[in-house]
């Protein structure tokens, strides 16, 4: 086999290769008070073994959980519990886009997801690629990206799809089609991209043309941008970078990791939680500094989603409403990361 390529590209199996990683973990022994000091995640949420949360969306208190073998949750309380929906579908679910009143869906096969009238529909992606990721505003501009440079926009919430087809030749001398791994579509029509080598990719008319905004050698696995233009985004071996202009220029953090980093969430109060294989890193200065988790439940398995979900509490004074951070991997598992 020709290992030439084998760094840059290893990035590809993200989702396929997560079993084959795990089998060769090996336990670690822990004292029961070790175990306790460290602990960072309380799971709210588990499958059966073998069970996968891919994706997380959450938008205040409403929201939605997908993974392996068309499994779809949902959270009407802020991400506090969850139940199953009919997804219709066996494949792998990877993405979720929430915008507005437009819900959609992404996974193997070209699949693609619209909730109608409180239930999953098919669309018709006239795909057959493996879509890693979706993204959907209010207007129900949406964008899904997936391997090998696949990006399919639709213009009305996901009822009808068109590829968007762009010349890498044009970034790379050896003509590679990248995985696309993360997209953001904002309200103003402009899209930012993550893939493999590193490369952000920004359009600001709707998705008509891209720009390349950063390149390097790792991909990006995941992205978070926030409204005020700030923003973050994780990959392989340990890779995070951040934006303070949108995702127009980036600057590498030292993460002092490197696990390959598969979600990332931040605030604007610089609070940052990045997922990954064995890891859970955390920030609270906008990622000047980062502590790794050394939780048992962390360093044995591995997380991809996370996202913020409220949940209200209702006590004496009234009710209060509470911001809490949730991750989702392995066994089905969804956990709330613990302040």
């Amino acid at each position: 086999m020709d290992k030439s390529n084998f760094k840059k590209r290893r990035g590809a199996g993200l989702i396929s290769g997560l079993t084959l990683l795990l089998a060769s973990a090996m336990p670690l022994a822990v004292t029961a008070a070790d175990e306790a000091a460290a602990k960072q995640l309380e799971i709210v949420q588990k499958g059966i073994p073998h069970d996968a949360i891919f994706g997380i969306n959450i938008v205040g208190k409403n929201g939605y959980a997908s993974g392996g073998a068309g499994y779809i949750l949902e959270t009407k309380d802020g991400g506090s519990t969850w139940a199953k929906m009919e997804s219709g579908t066996q494949v792998s679910l990877l993405g979720i886009g929430i915008g507005g009143d437009h819900r959609i869906v992404v996974g193997q096969q070209g699949t693609v997801l619209i909730q109608k009238d409180g239930k999953w529909v098919a669309g018709k992606s006239n795909s057959d690629k493996r879509l890693l990721n979706v993204d959907v505003n209010a207007a129900g501009l949406a964008v899904a990206v997936g391997e090998f440079g696949t990006i399919l926009r639709s213009k009305d919430g996901g009822d009808t799809w068109e590829p968007k087809v762009l010349d890498w030749a044009s970034y790379r001398d050896d003509g590679y089609e990248p995985h696309i791994y993360s997209v953001d579509v904002q309200d103003n029509g402009r899209i930012v991209l993550g893939a493999e080598f590193a490369y952000v990719l920004v359009s600001e008319d709707g998705g008509e043309t891209f720009t390349l905004a950063n390149k390097g050698e790792k991909s990006i696995f995941a992205m978070h941008l926030l409204p005020d233009g700030s923003g973050y985004a994780a990959g392989q071996e340990g890779l995070v970078m951040k934006t303070s202009d949108n995702g127009s220029t980036w600057t590498t953090l030292t993460s002092g990791s490197n696990a390959n980093l598969f979600g990332i969430w931040a605030s604007a109060q610089g609070e940052i939680v990045a997922t990954g294989m064995r890891a859970l890193l955390r920030s609270s200065d906008g990622g000047s500094t980062f502590t790794s988790s050394t939780d048992q439940e962390v360093v044995r398995n591995w997380f991809v989603p996370v996202a913020m979900g409220e949940v209200e509490t209702k006590g004496d004074a009234g009710a209060l409403v509470q911001q809490v951070v949730y991750v989702g991997g392995h066994d089905g598992v969804i956990a709330r990361v613990l302040r």
